[in-house]
Order: C-alpha cells, then sequence, then structure tokens
C-alpha cells in the first residue's frame, strides 16, 4: 500500500476515533450525582423578556439533594429578587443513561415531553455535558440547549434558546461555587 495512503486512512482511522470519544461516552449518575450533590452559592443571570431584553442577575444559592424515591436530584433554588422579595423553585433533575437523556421537571408536577432533552456532547469524564430538546420560551416552542460545566469547586448550568433563528442564543446561567 502506498504509504502516504497509509499515512492518511491511520489519520482518518484516528480523527474518527476521537471524535467518537469525544461525543459518546454515556452519563453516569452514580459518577456525576455526587459532584453536584451540596450546597452552592452563586448567581442566575438572565435576559429579561421584557424590552429592552437587558440582563438581569440575582443572587442566587442552590442545595442539590438526591431524592429518596428515585435515582434523580432535587435541585432547591433561592433567589434574592430585590427588598423583601425572595423566589424560592424546586426542580427534579434525572440522567437517564439508557436514553441518554435528561429530565428537567417541576418538583410534583407530572414529566412533559418538553422536559426531556437528548445528550448531544459529552467529556469524557462527564465534566462538560450538553443536553438538547424542545419546549417553550417566552410562550412560543423553542429548541433549548443545556450546557453543564462542572470544575472542582464551580458549577455552571447554561441555558440557550432559537425559534425562529438556526442560532442559539442565551437565555440563562447559573454559575456556582461552593
Amino acid at each position: 500500500m502506498n504509504p502516504c495512503r497509509l499515512l492518511f486512512l491511520t489519520f482518518l482511522g484516528t480523527l474518527a476515533g476521537s471524535t467518537l470519544h469525544a461525543t459518546s461516552p454515556g452519563i453516569d449518575p452514580a459518577v456525576i450525582y455526587p459532584a453536584w450533590t451540596g450546597r452552592w452559592q452563586g448567581v442566575l443571570e438572565y435576559r429579561d423578556y421584557q424590552p429592552p431584553h437587558g440582563r438581569v442577575t440575582l443572587p442566587t444559592t442552590l442545595t442539590v439533594t438526591p431524592t429518596p424515591d428515585a435515582p434523580a436530584l432535587l435541585l432547591a433554588f433561592v433567589f434574592d429578587d430585590g427588598p423583601n422579595k425572595t423566589v424560592r423553585s424546586t426542580s427534579r433533575l434525572t440522567l437517564d443513561p439508557a436514553s441518554r437523556s435528561l429530565i428537567w421537571s417541576d418538583e410534583g408536577k407530572p414529566v412533559a415531553s418538553s422536559d426531556r432533552f437528548s445528550l448531544s456532547e459529552a467529556s469524557p469524564t462527564g465534566d462538560r455535558l450538553v443536553f438538547l430538546g424542545e419546549s417553550m420560551d417566552d410562550n412560543k416552542p423553542a429548541r433549548i440547549r443545556y450546557t453543564f460545566l462542572t470544575e472542582p469547586g464551580t458549577w455552571r448550568i447554561l441555558k440557550e434558546t432559537t425559534s425562529d433563528n438556526p442560532d442559539f442564543a442565551f437565555r440563562h446561567e447559573y454559575r456556582f461555587a461552593r
């Protein structure tokens, strides 16, 4: 075989292997949940739905605990939304390795199809996970992309949306530290 062709085929095999490795790892709740569990302090930054659609930043705390009834996490958010205005919200987050998906729903409400997001990308260690799905944003159907970035002592959750544009745009981001 021609040495150049052999080199080229080896390169393609290496490239294909590294691309598959970078995007095909599964999601392992036994590894990921402990990294996310605990008390977090940080901010929620979001794009306001009202004109001029500026960004708003709210101090936020998050307490993440395993659920007693299923392999899932409860996310209890507390937002400081101004003088004498504290907002509380609880969500249930479930990583489903079999379907390679994320289910993120409001606690106490039935899970809807709009709460399910498919794994799109995953780093080999699971410290970067990207999920895609469809839901509602600003009262209209939208494609949603969630990116979870976990580093020692920090956790970021970025939500991007698009409805009538092929490009995703910033919707909100949680930035937390322990």
